[in-house]
C-alpha cells in the first residue's frame, strides 16, 4: 500500500470545494464521499479519485514516514521475519531449556 502525501499535491485551498470540482460522483464515488471530502485542492481531488478507481484504499501519510512502505525495506522486514526471528526464537527456546538437543555424549551412549 502506498501513501500518498498531501505537500506533493501543492498547498491547500481554503476556497476549493471538492464537490463543486468533481460534478457528478459514479456509485463508487458516492461509497468514498468522505475520502473525496478530505481533499484541500485539484491535485489531491485527482489523486483520491485514481486510487478509488484502482480499488485501493486512500490513506494520507506523514512526509517522513512514506520510505517505510518502498519495496527494499518492506523486503528488509520480511527476510528478518523469515529469517532472523525462527533463529532468534530457536536459541532463546533452547537456552532456557525448551528444546532438548542431542550431543555427543548422548549419541555415544546410545551406540
Amino acid at each position: 500500500m502506498l501513501c500518498l502525501y498531501a505537500a506533493d499535491y501543492g498547498p491547500p485551498d481554503p476556497s476549493f470545494d471538492p464537490f463543486a470540482v468533481a460534478g457528478p460522483l459514479s456509485a463508487l464515488q458516492q461509497a468514498h464521499r468522505a475520502e473525496i471530502a478530505a481533499a484541500r485542492n485539484l491535485g489531491q481531488l485527482e489523486a483520491i479519485k485514481r486510487k478509488i478507481a484502482k480499488g485501493e484504499q486512500v490513506v494520507w501519510c506523514e512526509q517522513g514516514y512514506g520510505w517505510t512502505h518502498d519495496a527494499p525495506i518492506e523486503g528488509f522486514f520480511s527476510v528478518v521475519t523469515v529469517l532472523v526471528l525462527p533463529y532468534a526464537l530457536f536459541r532463546l527456546l533452547r537456552r532456557f531449556g525448551f528444546v532438548v538437543r542431542r550431543g555427543r555424549r548422548a549419541a555415544r551412549a546410545a551406540s
